[in-house]
């Protein structure tokens, strides 16, 4: 099973999306709500989805150390095995 990481507010309704479409398919992954966090927390976990997606928007998944971000097809293709890899 591939690594999945998704980087998300709570309160994002795009970030929504992309765990339904993971829970939808039961692929499993790790959530870290960032607003949701501990202040200092929150600090380095930021700055690190800064270094994956230089946007700095969310949400921002991550699938074996490939940066999705919120692409579909893109997102389904690299999960569901669809890409070759």
């Amino acid at each position: 099973m591939k690594k999945v990481t998704v980087y998300s507010l709570s309160t994002c309704p795009v970030c929504k999306k992309v765990k339904r479409l993971l829970d939808d398919n039961s692929i499993p992954y790790t959530l870290i709500e960032v607003d949701l966090l501990e202040a200092g927390e929150q600090w380095v976990t930021t700055r690190e989805v800064a270094k994956r997606n230089p946007a700095g928007t969310y949400p921002t998944t991550v699938v074996e150390e490939v940066i999705i971000g919120y692409d579909v097809d893109a997102l389904r293709a690299k999960v569901l095995g669809r890409d070759g890899s």
